[in-house]
């Protein structure tokens, strides 16, 4: 599992680490997420991980980690039972012991459907990024992370007309990147 989780590693952490900085205030604290992800991959058994599905299963718990980690600063301190709970089965499963959709492993991957996938998930991160801090932070918080609207307002502390503007900027700044970059160059292909 360690030759996995270095290769994994290799592979997404610096995708991980731009993701993790668009929601917290410091490189420092993103730092720190996309390790405590990676130290929960070396937590998981290698017989239930499907390195095909890495993307996956990084991604459900590094979001987990960092709404983890905006919750805290609005929330009261952890008592000491709170604090040794091993929190990697809260993220993996739900309270009825199924896994948690977006993290269950596949049966069966189509390689040729996976590869455009991640092509296009790839267009997508880098249109993201394109985007001004403040709408990037807005809509990856609502669509990435699943983040209610009053809470993304209480975050990052914008007014609900605020958070609709960036929301619309967001998606329309988004579409335009996406025609130019994915849907125009697949019907030219």
């Amino acid at each position: 599992m360690h030759t996995i989780a270095a290769e994994i590693t290799v592979q997404w952490r610096s995708a991980m680490l731009r993701f993790a900085q668009l929601h917290l205030p410091s490189r420092e604290e993103a730092e720190d997420a996309v390790q405590d992800t990676l130290a929960a991959l070396l937590q998981l058994d290698r017989s239930s991980f499907d390195a095909a599905e890495a993307k996956s299963y990084l991604f459900g718990i590094l979001r987990n980690k960092i709404s983890d980690r905006l919750r805290q600063k609005y929330r009261a301190p952890v008592s000491y039972d709170e604090a040794f709970q091993d929190d990697l089965d809260q993220i993996l499963f739900d309270k009825r012991g199924h896994w948690v959709e977006g993290v269950a492993p596949t049966t069966w991957v189509n390689p040729q459907q996976q590869l455009q996938n991640d092509q296009f998930f790839i267009i997508v991160d880098l249109c993201v990024h394109k985007l001004p801090a403040k709408p990037a932070r807005v809509f990856s918080m609502k669509e990435f992370l699943e983040c209610e609207a009053e809470e993304i307002c209480s975050t990052l502390g914008i007014t609900k007309a605020d958070y609709w503007q960036c929301m619309s900027r967001a998606r329309k700044q988004l579409q335009l990147c996406l025609h130019q970059n994915w849907f125009d160059k697949e019907t030219a292909s």
